[in-house]
């Protein structure tokens, strides 16, 4: 795109003669029609910023960048205030079947007595069992792995044990339930369940404690009170959000496939595996910082549409607060760099508009930032270049890196 493009482009959107008043038009969030081209306003703004003659000019771009970003980049879908996957959630019937199956292979038949060759006989018949232990303890079974030293565990918490992963498991288990856990220092207290652990600072000697507990709360009930301040100390759905994060990528991924299969778009949608990276060394990316963001730094990368016309990656980064978007943005904002291939980014979560991080993602990506309410938009642009079937106009995406092609098609097509 060209400079005197860059300036019709925002004269057209705002409807200005020149190119100040239509920057001013948007520094003072004046309205312009609707629907707005969002990778198209923030790429003709970059031009300005980084050619204009005038400073205030630059100067005036560089803000209205920042102002766009948070303004146009909204996501509505909230991690906290939305759940996945609520058939992985284990149902109170279930736990009450694993935890019953324990007690009837203990010698009383109840959890007051519970040992390991229990556990190892309840877990063959019940793959709950070890999964009931776990939330008894108030362990994720992520915070269980961390605490087992000397064995491996199976990475599904489901699946089959051996009986010295079992004993490994269970020594922790009956470490927390018991009170055998210290604390490094005199000011804390060791963590764990809240039933387990206000008694001895409440200091109730009448109090059952342990596995008698345990047992005292499986036979007769739980007080509402005390659902309720274990929710007040662990708060509602948290590890299960935890557990199902990637879903939230997985769900808008799922939603641009879609899209693009409905308007004939070749694309992979990639897995951080072999497979994958060896597709995207074959498009001539940089499958070394493919397999860098399989960590999870900064963002996914989803999909890579590829065809005669277009070789082109999209990321999906989640940020439920600002804090996470600062983080997840300065490894996100070298993504295109070094995949060393255009790239888009779908922004999902609150903590996008919340930060100026989102306005620096503007150059790397060249404008194409998208959020859930706007993938038909990238896969609408998506579609007119494979359509089209051109070789792409450069763009200088990164300053001193080498040019790579643009979603945004040619520039006398659209700017």
């Amino acid at each position: 795109m060209e400079l005197q493009d860059a300036d019709a482009y925002l004269r057209q959107v705002t409807r200005r003669t020149s190119i100040k008043d239509a920057l001013a038009w948007l520094a003072e969030e004046r309205a312009v029609p609707r629907p707005i081209d969002l990778p198209s306003l923030l790429a003709s703004l970059l031009i300005i910023e980084d050619q204009a003659r005038a400073a205030d000019l630059r100067g005036l771009a560089s803000r209205v960048i920042r102002q766009v970003c948070r303004s146009e980049v909204v996501s509505e879908l909230d991690p906290s205030q939305e759940l996945l996957a609520l058939d992985e959630v284990l149902r109170p019937a279930q736990y009450g079947a694993a935890l019953d199956a324990l007690a009837a292979r203990t010698a009383t038949r109840t959890l007051a007595s519970v040992t390991l060759a229990a556990v190892i006989a309840a877990q063959q018949d019940d793959r709950n069992v070890v999964t009931a232990l776990c939330a008894a303890a108030g362990l994720s079974y992520r915070d269980l792995r961390a605490r087992v030293r000397d064995a491996s565990v199976p990475t599904d918490l489901r699946g089959k044990w051996k009986n010295d992963q079992l004993k490994a498991v269970f020594d922790v288990i009956d470490a927390v339930i018991t009170g055998r856990v210290t604390a490094s220092s005199p000011a804390a207290q060791p963590a764990r369940p809240v039933e387990h652990l206000l008694p001895e600072i409440d200091d109730e000697p009448e109090r059952l404690r342990g596995w008698a507990l345990v047992e005292q709360m499986r036979a007769h009930g739980v007080p509402y009170e005390l659902l309720l301040t274990q929710r007040a100390v662990g708060s509602a759905w948290v590890a299960h959000r935890s557990s199902t994060g990637k879903k939230v990528q997985a769900a808008v991924t799922t939603s641009l496939c879609e899209l693009l299969d409905e308007r004939s778009v070749p694309y992979h949608r990639l897995a951080m595996n072999a497979a994958s990276r060896d597709l995207l060394t074959r498009v001539g990316a940089n499958s070394t910082a493919a397999a860098e963001d399989g960590r999870n730094e900064g963002g996914q990368l989803a999909v890579l549409v590829h065809s005669p016309a277009l070789t082109h990656a999209v990321a999906v980064s989640v940020a439920r607060d600002g804090g996470t978007a600062r983080k997840s943005g300065a490894r996100l904002g070298t993504l295109p760099a070094r995949l060393g291939i255009a790239c888009s980014v779908v922004l999902v979560g609150p903590g996008w508009a919340e930060r100026n991080t989102t306005a620096e993602l503007a150059r790397p990506f060249n404008g194409r930032i998208y959020t859930e309410r706007t993938v038909a938009e990238l896969a609408d642009a998506l579609s007119g270049i494979v359509a089209q079937g051109e070789s792409l106009v450069p763009v200088e995406q990164n300053r001193g890196a080498q040019s790579t092609v643009s979603v945004d098609g040619p520039s006398e097509a659209r700017p």
